[in-house]
């Protein structure tokens, strides 16, 4: 019990090093794109979608120690999830610059459930690779 809470933990750091630059990448388009004068949703969607994808190659196999080939599903399936929550994100992210919070703080105060959701989802996504092989299957 021990060493696997031992093996979560460290997976968990991994994680938010994967995690964190990718962020750093995301930060950095989003600020860039604000400051071309993109509307809020619009910089957060194009940021957000180019920072997860890095983690997602970055974290799969390194992080998540997933052996098996790249499964279109999958990744697919990462996409779809990915997409939905980087509306809602942007959604929650526009309306909070509008009513006059800065850019940076908005980002800022999103982290820890945006985090903890797509770690659990990557978690998730790479527990029981079978699942995808069945669905390739069908």
């Amino acid at each position: 019990m021990r060493t696997k809470r031992l093996e979560h933990l460290v997976q968990l750091l991994r994680f938010a090093l994967v995690s964190g630059t990718g962020l750093t990448l995301d930060f950095i388009l989003f600020l860039g794109l604000c400051s071309l004068g993109l509307r809020p949703f619009s910089a957060n969607a194009i940021a957000s979608a180019t920072g997860v994808t890095f983690v997602y190659f970055a974290s799969v196999r390194r992080v998540f120690r997933y052996k098996g080939r790249f499964m279109t599903v999958m990744f697919a399936t990462y996409a779809l999830y990915q997409a939905l929550g980087t509306v809602l994100v942007s959604w929650v992210v526009s309306t909070l610059i509008m009513h006059g919070l800065h850019p940076v703080m908005v980002k800022v105060g999103i982290l820890p459930a945006t985090f903890c959701a797509n770690y659990l989802f990557m978690r998730w996504l790479t527990s029981c690779p079978e699942r995808w092989v069945a669905v390739t299957r069908r």
